[in-house]
C-alpha cells in the first residue's frame, strides 16, 4: 500500500472517531488504535467502506475494553 492510500484511510477514521491513536513509520508500518462506542453498518456503502479498510489492513483485532470497543489496525506500505 502506498502511503497516500494510508493517510486517506486514516482521515476517514478519523471522522468516525476522534479518539484515535497511530503509530507510524515503524518497519515501514503504521499502527492504529480506535476506541469506538459500537460498530454499526447501517448501509450497504458503510459495508463496503469496512470491508475496505481491512482488505488494507496486514492485521486487525477487535476487542471490548470498559464499556467500548478498541480496535487495533496494522498497514503496511512499501
Amino acid at each position: 500500500m502506498r502511503r497516500e492510500t494510508f493517510i486517506r484511510i486514516l482521515t476517514a477514521i478519523k471522522l468516525v472517531s476522534n479518539n484515535v491513536s497511530v503509530v507510524e513509520n515503524f518497519n515501514n508500518k503504521a499502527l492504529v488504535t480506535v476506541r469506538v462506542p459500537e460498530i454499526a453498518g447501517d448501509s450497504p456503502k458503510q459495508f463496503r467502506s469496512l470491508r475496505k479498510v481491512l482488505s488494507y489492513c496486514s492485521y486487525f483485532s477487535v476487542r471490548a475494553e470498559a464499556g467500548e470497543l478498541v480496535v487495533t489496525l496494522e498497514f503496511n506500505w512499501m
